[in-house]
């Protein structure tokens, strides 16, 4: 999804964006990367305890995390670790590395853009949740059912896959050349596929979409908050933690939408000056930064929950005192049973002395 393989002509330019893309792409994105990684590892654990998975919302966030670790995972080979590699190679213009001629080999593209595209309407489908929750609260329980979420968020994923199956077959790798080239299906389809369907279902409806439901759930709070302060009325536990996460939702979402927006502006400018924009340090500049942007939110929004999500930053926080309560809890139990076998040994040498006493 985006423009990571072309250069700019001029050598001091390419030279530059190289660089640039090492540190950012490279030692930044990794560093990102693999902090994500362990966090979403870490939220599909406290989110599946039996608590907390059998809510809608927090299901969305489970597969949310699922598709963030598995949209890091194709990242770090496909950009930071390339760049770590092939630095030396790139400035060089030496012929492509064994490691990107793998790369190439593999459908990295489709399952990327099938990632992404999944992280989308996942996020689409937990706003709706929410928006759902606040707006019709009697009627949620009934139509926001474990079922319902699994269904959906099942329907996400095969639209996802389907969706980039053309993707797929678009390019393909030429040996000779050891590059990747548009196959003849994909010369027919390349424009429809990226103009005409692409820009609309990745970014135009996504964003569009996001925007009013948002609008929608902060007006909604806005109204509520007065309602209550006009009615004096003292918020009860369940209302404040809905109201946290309804507010949680909302930050996800306008980081969400700035991202996309920033991805939706780069893909405009290269489809209407596709030459000129391959020629712009300052495309390549701001295309680095966005890409950047986007692991940054993936890796980072799991932090969100636990801030604004009381019962899941209690969940985590007692997954850590287990873990850590443990080693005492044993060292304690094996100096107990020393002292009882300490005093049971005593016990036995008074019977015993008594005993001799008396014969």
């Amino acid at each position: 999804m985006s423009s990571n393989s072309s250069n700019p002509n001029s050598d001091h330019s390419l030279d530059y964006i190289i660089l640039f893309r090492l540190v950012v792409w490279g030692y930044a994105g990794l560093a990102i990367s693999l902090f994500g990684i362990v966090g979403n590892i870490i939220t599909i654990i406290v989110l599946m305890s039996p608590s907390l998975r059998i809510i809608s919302t927090n299901i969305y966030l489970i597969a949310l995390s699922c598709s963030n670790i598995l949209f890091l995972l194709i990242f770090i080979p496909s950009y930071p670790i390339r760049y770590l590699i092939g630095y030396s190679a790139y400035t060089a213009n030496q012929p492509p590395l064994a490691f990107e001629i793998l790369l190439s080999r593999l459908p990295t593209t489709t399952v990327y853009n099938a990632t992404l595209l999944s992280i989308i309407y996942l996020t689409i489908g937990l706003s709706i949740d929410r928006l759902i929750s606040i707006k019709f609260p009697l009627k949620s329980k009934t139509i926001l059912t474990k079922r319902v979420t699994l269904m959906t968020i099942l329907f996400i994923y095969i639209f996802s896959i389907v969706y980039c199956i053309p993707y797929f077959l678009e390019q393909s790798y030429v040996p000779e050349l050891k590059q990747c080239r548009l196959t003849n299906i994909g010369k027919k389809i390349h424009k429809y596929i990226r103009i005409y369907i692409y820009i609309p279902v990745v970014y135009v409806i996504p964003i569009v979409t996001l925007t009013c439901i948002n609008i929608a759930v902060i007006k909604h709070l806005i109204e509520t908050k007065r309602q209550k302060q006009s009615l004096c009325e003292k918020p009860n536990e369940k209302i404040h933690t809905d109201y946290h996460i309804t507010l949680m939702v909302v930050c996800i979402t306008i980081a969400f939408v700035f991202c996309q927006t920033s991805l939706a502006v780069l893909n405009a400018w290269f489809v209407i000056d596709p030459h000129g924009s391959i020629k712009s340090l300052k495309f390549h500049i701001l295309n680095t930064i966005t890409i950047i942007l986007v692991v940054f939110y993936i890796s980072t929004n799991f932090l969100l929950y636990f801030v604004f999500g009381k019962t899941i930053r209690s969940t985590l926080i007692q997954y850590i005192s287990n873990i850590f309560s443990k080693h005492p809890q044993s060292t304690s139990t094996t100096i107990n049973l020393q002292g009882s076998n300490v005093q049971k040994t005593t016990a036995d040498d008074t019977t015993y002395q008594s005993a001799c006493n008396e014969n």
